[in-house]
């Protein structure tokens, strides 16, 4: 067993002993591009020069190491070559950094190719041309750390092999996120900070510009689809470290404590020889105010050909003032059509994404952009319609008053006498006043005239109602009085039709009362009838009381009607009857018409289909009765004698004889 093991140990040694006695020495010189020797030496690894094949059919799959290849400088590559001799020599030269102490470096090429790319890492490493495991010429060597850079997945597979032999790998390529797994990577450690700002510069870049619609080209791995992540802790040695160089910046290993690191926006200006300029147009800084952390000069910037301004990029245009974005489905946020606001509704800025209401005291005006105050009106004299209604209740007022003039110039005619002077009295003087009932509708509104406007006009229309009903009733009885018995002519002579007109006035009366004490009248505004404008007008308060008030003028006017139709076939000499039966009919239609019309109206058109309707029932009483009355006293008055009444009579009486 123990044979065994010195066999097998025995055995691992071959290949070192092999070499040892096959190689009399480790190499003199190493791979390096440039080396300077100093106390401690860091090794750098920068993919500077690139080799091309001299044949341009290449087999990938046999290409061996040692094939003849032209090589290629990166020139832009170059420049870090630059720097860290810059570097190490401004740390050399000051002695309160590194005391006692010099730094060295020798810097490789790293191919570009990745199954060559640790070829002189492991040069670095063994100082040998042929690799042989767990064997180093090196033993001896100064170098204690590696700076790689650029390509992150060439710092990445050194780091693997670096780890192996604890040496610490320092690289200022973009920041990796893969590459802080402190369990993956323990002795790696990145010089640029996370990038966790560049989204806001980006933002940044595209609000300036209102670019909604804007493509983005990014690496297809982790790194581009990868932006935020929780890094581990530094290596306690490295996060200590914190210098200042020789411009001043501030130098922090440890990504906790760095500030923001201030981005550049550049430009590619393209040359017709086909050349092309990177040209700083603008820069990012997260940890400025925020008023400076975005700036850009726009003047300098080169737009490709076929641009002569700024390119607009947005996949809709913004909806402009008095429009609202409406989403379309399935598409991006940044794709929307744009509608008009609702009615009343505005917006007064570019891509509002909700129309806001204006007050009601307020309107929109038409672009839909701002609230304009309404102008406060009422139905006014100055009014058409207030024009209009005025001229025509005055008229029929002045009529009326001329009737009475007539009636009580020939107030001892027959046919004054004939039918009830102080019912036609009491009519037309009720008529006058209905007629002037439309004026307390004009004019500003006030809680005097809103009570008055609907109790008085349903009182003034019940003596009407109940004095044409009493009318009706006295036809009735005079007639039926010519007739053989006794009893209705005490009932005339007892004057009971001429109690008809206080009872139905006691009534309406008593509804008036309780409309005003449960809910009467008031001052109201209309802000949606008509557009820009308050109306100003009466609300009816209890609907339930106005509607009684109708049906109840509705009910006498129906019994008036039924009267008269009753004494259509009594004598015509003194019978109103058909007269006041044809009157009734036109004032149910008026104030059947009124309903319908009344509640599809609003504002001043509603306040004057009320007048109108008090107009129209009140002239189809006053015509109907009065007018053909007049006709006969002013130009028939033969017809309006004691002589001619009687001859009427007698032919009548003997036409009944026949019959």
């Amino acid at each position: 067993m123990l044979f065994s093991c010195l066999f097998f140990t025995w055995l691992l040694q071959m290949p070192t002993l092999i070499w040892t006695f096959a190689t009399s020495s480790c190499l003199s010189e190493s791979e390096y591009l440039l080396h300077h020797d100093g106390t401690v030496v860091i090794g750098a690894f920068f993919p500077i020069l690139k080799s091309l094949p001299v044949s341009e059919t290449i087999d990938w799959k046999t290409l061996s190491f040692d094939i003849d290849n032209v090589l290629e400088m990166n020139v832009h590559n170059y420049q870090l070559v630059l720097t860290m001799l810059f570097a190490i020599n401004e740390i050399n030269l000051n002695s309160h950094i590194l005391p006692n102490t010099s730094l060295g470096l020798e810097i490789y090429n790293v191919p570009y190719l990745q199954r060559n790319a640790l070829r002189n890492v492991f040069y670095w490493l063994t100082g040998l041309s042929t690799f042989i495991p767990n064997y180093s010429c090196r033993k001896n060597s100064k170098s204690a750390a590696t700076l790689t850079g650029i390509l992150w997945k060439t710092s990445e597979n050194i780091g693997t092999v670096l780890d192996l032999y604890k040496f610490p790998q320092i690289t200022f390529g973009p920041f990796d996120h893969d590459q802080i797994d402190r369990k993956q990577f323990p002795s790696l450690y990145q010089v640029a900070p996370k990038d966790t700002s560049l989204l806001s510069g980006i933002a940044s870049l595209m609000l300036h510009f209102n670019w909604t619609w804007v493509g983005l080209l990014s690496t297809d791995d982790h790194r581009g689809a990868q932006f935020l992540s929780d890094l581990r802790k530094l290596h306690p040695f490295l996060r200590n470290i914190e210098v200042k160089n020789s411009v001043g910046d501030h130098v922090v290993l440890d990504w906790k404590r760095k500030t923001d690191t201030k981005y550049d926006i550049f430009n590619v200006w393209n040359f017709p020889t086909g050349l092309s300029l990177l040209v700083k147009v603008g820069t990012f800084a997260p940890s400025a105010p925020k008023e400076e952390q975005f700036s850009i000069s726009e003047h300098i910037i080169d737009w490709p050909i076929g641009f002569t301004e700024t390119p607009h990029s947005v996949c809709s245009e913004s909806c402009s003032p008095g429009f609202r974005k409406v989403v379309l489905e399935s598409k991006p946020t940044c794709c929307f059509d744009c509608t008009p606001c609702p009615d009343n509704e505005i917006s007064n800025e570019t891509g509002a994404v909700q129309c806001v209401k204006c007050p009601e005291t307020h309107y929109a005006n038409a672009e839909k952009r701002h609230c304009l105050k309404k102008t406060v009106t009422f139905l006014d004299y100055n009014d058409p319609w207030g024009k209009g209604l005025t001229l025509m209740s005055l008229g029929f007022s002045a009529l009326t008053t001329l009737i009475i003039g007539v009636f009580v110039n020939h107030r001892d005619t027959p046919i004054v006498k004939a039918n009830n002077r102080s019912l036609t009295y009491i009519l037309l003087i009720t008529l006058a006043l209905c007629f002037l009932c439309p004026l307390l509708f004009i004019g500003h509104p006030n809680t005097v005239t809103c009570i008055m406007q609907q109790n008085l006009f349903g009182l003034l229309f019940t003596v009407v109602l109940s004095t044409v009903l009493a009318k009706t009733i006295t036809v009735v009885m005079a007639f039926k009085i010519a007739v053989p018995g006794r009893k209705l002519r005490l009932l005339l002579i007892s004057q009971v039709p001429n109690f008809i007109i206080p009872v139905c006035t006691l009534i309406q009366v008593c509804l008036s009362g309780i409309w005003l004490g449960t809910f009467p009248p008031f001052i109201d505004m209309d802000a949606h009838s008509e557009y820009g404008h308050i109306i100003i007008l009466c609300n009816k308060g209890s609907a339930i009381a106005f509607y009684c008030t109708l049906a109840y003028l509705g009910v006498m006017a129906i019994g008036s009607y039924l009267m008269a139709f009753l004494s259509r076939s009594l004598p015509d000499t003194f019978n109103e009857a058909k007269f006041l039966a044809f009157s009734m009919l036109v004032f149910c239609a008026v104030w059947v018409t009124f309903l319908p019309v009344y509640h599809s109206t609003t504002g001043k058109v509603m306040v004057a289909m009320e007048m109108f309707s008090i107009l129209a029932s009140s002239s189809s009483l006053l015509i109907l009765i009065f007018v053909p009355k007049c006709y006969i006293i002013l130009f028939r008055p033969e017809r309006n004698t004691v002589h001619h009444i009687r001859d009427e009579r007698h032919d009548r009486s003997k036409n009944l004889l026949k019959t």
